[in-house]
């Protein structure tokens, strides 16, 4: 496998999920735009894919803004030339039942985990058109699969981000590839702000799949939705 000359944009590509995906792509040799809110920690993983000798771009972007979509989008188009992988990975959660979850609280989730997701598409499917190996990974959730407690508005956007990945891989249909990826309960900042177990599937194990995916042999049905479990622990 080899994305060599690849341009990939990856959403909260700062810390946890998102940060082990553009590592794992900068193995193979992509060139990786990282998008996020948080600049220290986008200079963070910038420092870490340099290092690695990638072609590493850090855009600081609010994925709720559709000024700051366009501007991200454009900014790549500029500096690297092309748009090869888009990598929908921003999301935020809370722990709260539904009669508890504020307003604000719903339009934070909702504008961050699927008006993102419809931004970004919108704006980037253009140039991934023109790209030989056009693909676009929507990281959602086994909460998009099946309604989980306390996280009912969470598990509303993510079911959303599951019927615009089906949605859009149709009207798609050999021009780009279209994915979502369900992870389980991963161990990330985010997962520990809700729950305080670790939980034995790792940001890396997402980020093999997401590799598997991006790449030009990846034989996969576009409009597939991939749920990813732990590993089974090996039998002594």
């Amino acid at each position: 496998m080899s994305l060599a000359g690849q341009t990939a944009l990856v959403t909260g590509g700062s810390k946890g999920i998102g940060r082990a995906i553009c590592l794992s792509l900068a193995k193979e040799g992509a060139n990786v735009v990282v998008a996020a809110r948080n600049d220290s920690e986008i200079k963070d993983t910038i420092d870490k894919l340099k290092a690695m000798g990638s072609k590493a771009l850090a855009i600081k972007t609010d994925v709720r803004s559709e000024e700051d979509v366009r501007r991200l989008i454009s900014t790549i188009i500029d500096k690297c030339g092309k748009l090869d992988i888009l990598i929908n990975n921003a999301g935020v959660a809370y722990k709260k039942k539904l009669e508890e979850t504020t307003l604000e609280e719903y339009d934070k989730i909702m504008d961050t985990n699927l008006r993102g997701v419809f931004l970004c598409m919108k704006y980037a499917i253009p140039y991934l058109r023109e790209s030989k190996n056009g693909k676009i990974i929507n990281i959602s959730s086994v909460g998009g699969l099946h309604g989980l407690s306390d996280i009912s508005v969470y598990c509303a956007s993510k079911f959303g981000v599951n019927g615009i990945t089906e949605s859009v891989a149709a009207e798609l249909e050999g021009e780009i590839k279209v994915y979502a990826v369900c992870p389980g309960a991963v161990d990330t900042d985010m997962y520990r702000s809700i729950y305080s177990s670790r939980p034995p599937l790792k940001p890396e194990h997402i980020a093999e799949k997401v590799l598997e995916l991006a790449s030009p042999d990846s034989r996969v049905t576009s409009g597939k939705i991939i749920e990813i479990q732990a590993p089974p622990i090996p039998q002594l």
